[in-house]
């Protein structure tokens, strides 16, 4: 098993401000748990795995977090509360800002690009966020409030803005036309992760572009 997990390696790695008055030992479990949890999945993972990468003893680990189920919401909720929901909401932000003055069809395939190559860095820790989520309504709360709820509002606000400056049509519902696009978008990114040797022949620019366009031509305003 390696040493270190990917997700470790961006802007933030070994950030212990992401979590709060941790020990030193505290630090290492958990970062030894994300270790192996994105390796061998949650249910397949064992303390005693975690306190191996981790270099403790597993009653160590059992000292400062009582259950397996503990170590995995100490682990992941305060990255989804700091680290993954702030980020994501406020790169799209600051993306749709930065390009306002370019057609939506330019400024939908920057954000589509944006938000994959996002989900492609994280996706490791994604993967047990989602999947987990299902079993855990602690996880899948911290999913909803602290990085569904905040993306969905940059992302709205946007359609509005177009909608209201008459690129989009006004008598469709931003909420459904958002749900179309990232519905489309995520099934394609979500495909690139799982099967990466199937998808490797699909040019994956023109599959955006095409995601877009097919978009378009049922939201946006006919100007002919």
């Amino acid at each position: 098993m390696s040493d270190h997990v990917p997700i470790f390696q961006h802007s933030w790695t070994g950030d212990e401000q992401l979590y709060e008055e941790l020990t030193d030992k505290q630090w290492k479990i958990l970062k030894a748990a994300l270790t192996v949890f994105t390796e061998k999945g949650y249910s397949a993972s064992t303390t005693s795995e975690i306190a191996k990468v981790a270099g403790v003893a597993e009653g160590t680990v059992f000292r400062h977090f009582k259950t397996k189920k503990e170590i995995l919401l100490a682990t992941l909720i305060p990255l989804m509360q700091n680290f993954i929901g702030p980020g994501a909401a406020n790169s799209l932000h600051d993306l749709v800002l930065q390009y306002d003055n370019l057609p939506i069809e330019d400024v939908l395939m920057l954000v589509i690009e944006d938000r994959q190559k996002h989900i492609t860095a994280l996706w490791p820790v994604l993967r047990i966020v989602i999947i987990e989520a299902n079993f855990h309504p602690e996880l899948r709360d911290v999913l909803l409030n602290n990085v569904v709820k905040k993306v969905q509002e940059s992302f709205l606000s946007f359609l509005k803005q177009r909608q209201s400056k008459g690129e989009l049509r006004d008598d469709l519902d931003v909420w459904t036309m958002m749900r179309t696009i990232v519905g489309a978008a995520a099934a394609h990114f979500v495909s690139r992760s799982l099967f990466p040797e199937r998808e490797q022949d699909h040019d994956n620019r023109q599959e955006l572009k095409a995601i877009v366009d097919l978009f378009l031509r049922g939201a946006q305003v006919d100007v002919r």
